[in-house]
Formats: C-alpha cells, sequence, structure tokens
C-alpha cells in the first residue's frame, strides 16, 4: 500500500487495559444490570435523552444500545451537588 492509504487508515484499536471499561455494546437489560437499576427507566431515561444511548429503529419501538464506557462516564460526572471535604 501507498503511504497515502496507510494514512487514511485508522490505526488498529488497542485492547483496553486491565482494569479498565472496554467499549461494549449493551442492551437495556446488560446496561441496567451494569448501573444496577431497573431496564425500563434506562429505557425510559434513553427515551428523554437523560442517558447516554443509541437507538436502533424508528419510533417508540426502536432498540436501545448502550456502550458501558459510555455509561460509567456518565455516571462518574453526576453530581448531587455536595463535595468532598478531601
Amino acid at each position: 500500500m501507498t503511504d497515502e492509504v496507510m494514512h487514511l487508515m485508522p490505526p488498529p484499536r488497542k485492547s483496553p487495559a486491565r482494569g479498565t471499561v472496554s467499549h461494549k455494546l449493551m442492551t437495556a437489560v446488560e446496561a441496567a444490570i451494569l448501573l444496577g437499576m431497573d431496564h425500563r427507566t434506562l429505557i425510559r431515561w434513553a427515551r428523554s435523552g437523560y442517558v447516554p444511548a443509541h437507538p436502533l429503529g424508528e419510533g417508540r419501538r426502536r432498540m436501545w444500545r448502550f456502550f458501558d464506557d459510555e455509561l460509567v462516564a456518565w455516571v462518574e460526572s453526576q453530581s448531587n451537588g455536595l463535595r468532598s471535604a478531601a
């Protein structure tokens, strides 16, 4: 291959380091288990745009998929307004 073509190709994905979250696509049930909540609440939040989610299909009966790394980052960004004294 020429250098021009190689430059256009994305670099290969590296496997995640141990202890980090991968970029795994999950169903609503799997994502709800990760978050420790009911999957129906998670789907309702996805419909309203509250959590990072990816719809598959059209209309109200679409399927929702979630990336585990996006959900973990979303949870870490949530705050109740209290700061730790540490």
